[in-house]
């Protein structure tokens, strides 16, 4: 017979694996996607002196990593609004 689970019941509350592979697989992103925005600004600057590939290269720039993303918008994708808060 199975046992169903509460659809609100967390399955890794306090299970610390879980909390450090989490940790880790940010921390790997984090680092990789610096690693990204520092190639793209050195690529950048290695072609600032040709005008028609620096105004490309600007403009893939602003595109790419000068975006600002509201507040509002990184609450909802961490599900910031659907857990409660316990302090």
């Amino acid at each position: 017979m199975k046992t169903s689970m509460p659809m609100n019941q967390q399955l890794y509350f306090n299970d610390q694996a879980h909390i450090a592979e989490k940790f880790q697989m940010i921390e790997d992103h984090l680092s990789d996607a610096s690693k990204m925005a520092i190639l793209k600004i050195r690529n950048w600057k290695l072609v600032e002196h040709l005008p028609e590939t620096n105004l490309r290269y600007q403009k893939h720039m602003h595109q790419t990593l000068f975006n600002v993303v509201p507040n509002e918008f990184i609450l909802c994708e961490v599900g910031y609004h659907f857990s409660p808060v316990s302090n």
